[in-house]
């Protein structure tokens, strides 16, 4: 109804249909396969995490001719976009999609369960010691029914690691996202302390098959590392004794991972302005309230996010999401992303279950990572 009323004079024709198993990287391949098979996409969105790629194949459209001949739009970007979120979707320079929406990655815990245990709130400098000391605290987990786990972590993905990585100063890849960095001490300190939680203090489950948004609402879960899109569902449940604080900190700078995502113009389309039109109806102030109040992402807008509604779809400290990005580190993002993902993942569980050490684990993953980050380097 609203592009209809905003945008009169185009001719909208709206095929509404998620698609893509695995996150980004199976949601690139997929677009890239239906791309390839002939379907007409006008507009498009994507995150950090596939910018690379269907950039590299030449599916997006630069917005920078746009831009320039549309001052308002423009000026929005410059004023109201925050650099951090617009430089992420840049490639070689050039803008190649509008932000939209934002996440980093914060621990959610349950407020009551805090109070019941006498554990005061954690301050946002807390350390990896701190927070081991608040799950030995709140654990109570006997192998019954029952049983109250401490933290859950997500155990894959490059966005949900990077929470725990970033804040030990080392990452997966080194700065340049050129090469592994699986060998680095810090990476296998960071797996060692995440693998400690489940097999030796036994104060998280294992990731695989836990669904810990339930747990959390069940009360069977004290704490989770999410970004805001996990108010949605409490939201729905009206679950409200909960509260925010960013991730706990071991080496090197503060930090939280982020990523962006946002809307461009493909290059398939037949009617690119009209497609532009429609980027900037879907990136504008009310779909950013629409998400705001579903409990989706953080808005690209700060505007938005200083709005009152942003607050009130969240806890009190809610405003420690959009004041991160001061300090924000962008989650690892090389185009070969829908690569190297997969071959994390797969070598991160056999930590998890305890099939192999994280020495073990580390080694046969950067035997298998490196290769493909050099076929990069290769082009």
């Amino acid at each position: 109804e609203r592009a209809a009323d905003q945008l009169a004079g185009i001719n909208l024709e709206v095929n509404a249909n998620g698609w893509g198993n695995g996150g980004w990287d199976g949601y690139s391949d997929t677009l890239l396969t239906r791309i390839a098979g002939g379907e007409q996409i006008d507009v498009i969105m994507i995150a950090i995490e596939g910018l690379g790629l269907l950039s590299a194949k030449n599916v997006l459209t630069p917005l920078d001719d746009f831009l320039a001949a549309d001052s308002a739009a423009q000026e929005t970007l410059e004023n109201d976009v925050h650099v951090t979120l617009r430089e992420m979707l840049q490639v070689d320079g050039k803008q190649m999609e509008y932000p939209f929406s934002w996440n980093n990655m914060v621990t959610y815990y349950n407020t009551a369960i805090f109070e019941e245990a006498g554990i005061e709130p954690s301050a946002g400098d807390w350390t990896w010691e701190d927070f081991l000391e608040v799950c030995t605290k709140v654990a109570r987990v006997s192998g019954s029914a029952d049983d109250r786990y401490a933290y859950s972590f997500w155990g894959s993905g490059m966005f949900g690691m990077a929470a725990w990585y970033f804040n030990n100063d080392t990452s997966p890849l080194t700065a340049d996202w050129s090469a592994s960095n699986l060998l680095d001490p810090k990476v296998a300190d960071s797996l060692q302390f995440l693998a400690d939680l489940i097999l030796e203090h036994k104060v998280a489950p294992n990731p695989e098959g836990w669904d810990e948004g339930a747990q959390f609402l069940a009360g069977n879960l004290v704490m989770r590392t999410c970004g805001r899109w996990c108010i949605s569902g409490l939201l729905e449940s009206d679950f409200t004794t909960y509260d925010l604080q960013y991730q706990p900190h071991r080496a090197g700078p503060l930090k939280t991972v982020a990523g962006t995502d946002g809307w461009g113009v493909s290059t398939s389309s037949s009617s690119p302005q009209e497609a532009w039109e429609v980027v900037k109806l879907l990136s504008g102030t009310d779909a950013s309230l629409d998400m705001v109040q579903l409990g989706g992402n953080i808005p690209a807008l700060r505007s938005v996010a200083e709005m009152p509604e942003f607050a009130e779809y969240g806890p009190s400290n809610t405003a420690i999401f959009y004041e991160s990005l001061d300090y924000a580190a962008t989650v690892p993002s090389p185009t070969n992303f829908n690569i190297i993902e997969p071959i994390l993942n797969r070598h991160y569980a056999t930590i998890w279950n305890g099939e192999k050490s994280v020495e073990e684990a580390l080694q046969a993953a950067h035997d298998e990572l490196q290769p493909e980050m050099e076929k990069l380097q290769q082009g």
